[in-house]
């Protein structure tokens, strides 16, 4: 619609919507505003002008001849379409579109045959009390009854506890681990919801005691705290202590990366670090960057969608250099990556993709700008 209202060919409708999305919030309206002012234009237009246009063509002609099905000429142009305009409105963008026009589906095959590198799936592995590990994903076990009496039940990606009548001293913890290509969702035995990412794990008791409602994270997660003014809810990550009542905000803290993230959706959460005078108060659309070497804390307004996106299926970049994607989609994807040349790292690309979708149109699309190409050996994207 950004696209139709700058170059007028947006309808009524369509511009209702777009002034209502506009208004939602400050961070659409500065997207909006970044996406239509004249000199983002053109330096936007100066990096589509240094595309091999050529070669592209030939990438795109290429896929197009190996559809499996016959395509009709306005199916070709929908399909080129979904590939460009958002080159043409974001800057070096990717963005994997299905079309689908009645009973045909348009999908980009690649040169590539199909290979190891899948989309993840829900499976995780939970350490009971004892220590017994069960892999979730494949032992068809829906129930499960600790020691206490909890119950505990698992279904559709989901592990969901339910407090115990009994009353006991000991408090017992679980581990919920979640592997590469893997998700899972987490009920707690408040209510509370936590979505994990690929390459992360929880420990949590499995019933909270009377004062407090702790956990403690390793890698990524999403949480939904239900409200309980006399139980603080606490996230322990690396000697940083995440303190909510009620409230929806993302952690993403992965032992190889340099920074604790913390984003918050909404509600209000304090950060507590082990640094001197570093504790800070996070309000809705801001985040808390936590270097781990020196603890220090940097707030600053973010778009959310683009670090919670992946809890809904979408992974969402703003001009990233390709090292950080790949690390990303790597997790996820369950694949491992090299580059030929360090300069190749730094190549910035922007846009988003269906987490669920085929990765290779992806790496067929930043091929196609002619910044650089790729290989694959077994699980291995080799960049060149």
């Amino acid at each position: 619609m950004i696209a139709k209202d700058t170059s007028n060919q947006i309808s009524p409708e369509e511009k209702e919507r777009l002034e209502s999305w506009k208004n939602e919030s400050k961070q659409n309206l500065k997207l909006y505003d970044r996406i239509v002012n004249w000199d983002n234009f053109q330096e936007r237009n100066r990096e589509w002008e240094s595309i091999d246009a050529d070669h592209a063509w030939e990438q795109f002609s290429a896929r197009i001849e190996k559809e499996r099905r016959v395509l009709n000429v306005r199916q070709i142009l929908i399909y080129a379409a979904a590939i460009m305009l958002p080159l043409l409105v974001g800057g070096t963008v990717f963005y994997y579109l299905t079309v689908r026009d009645g009973n045909s589906e348009l999908t980009a095959e690649s040169s590539i045959p199909v290979a190891a590198i899948n989309p993840g799936t829900q499976n995780a592995v939970i350490i009971l009390d004892n220590g017994k590990s069960i892999d979730l994903e494949n032992a068809g076990i829906d129930q499960l009854v600790e020691k206490d009496g909890s119950v505990i039940t698992n279904e559709n990606g989901q592990l969901k506890y339910s407090e115990s009548k009994k009353s006991g001293k000991e408090q017992l913890r679980n581990t919920l681990i979640v592997p590469r290509g893997g998700e899972y969702t987490l009920v707690l035995s408040d209510g509370s919801r936590v979505f994990l990412n690929s390459v992360s794990k929880l420990v949590y008791p499995v019933v909270f005691d009377e004062k407090t409602r702790e956990v403690s994270l390793e890698g990524e997660a999403y949480f939904e705290i239900e409200k309980d003014a006399s139980k603080p809810f606490i996230v322990n990550v690396e000697g940083v202590k995440i303190e909510v009542l009620g409230t929806s905000f993302n952690v993403k803290a992965y032992s190889e990366e340099a920074s604790i993230f913390t984003t918050l959706v909404e509600g209000k959460v304090k950060l507590n670090t082990r640094g001197e005078n570093n504790d800070c108060i996070l309000l809705p659309d801001q985040q808390a960057v936590i270097e781990k070497s020196s603890h220090s804390v940097a707030v600053n307004e973010v778009d959310v969608q683009q670090f919670i996106g992946w809890k809904n299926g979408l992974y969402s970049f703003a001009d990233q250099p390709i090292e950080d994607i790949m690390r990303t989609l790597a997790r996820w994807y369950d694949f491992e990556y090299e580059f030929a040349s360090d300069s190749l790292k730094a190549i910035h690309f922007e846009g988003g993709l269906n987490k669920y979708d085929n990765i290779y149109p992806v790496l067929d699309i930043m091929q196609g700008t002619g910044k650089l190409k790729y290989k694959i050996e077994g699980k291995k994207i080799i960049f060149m």
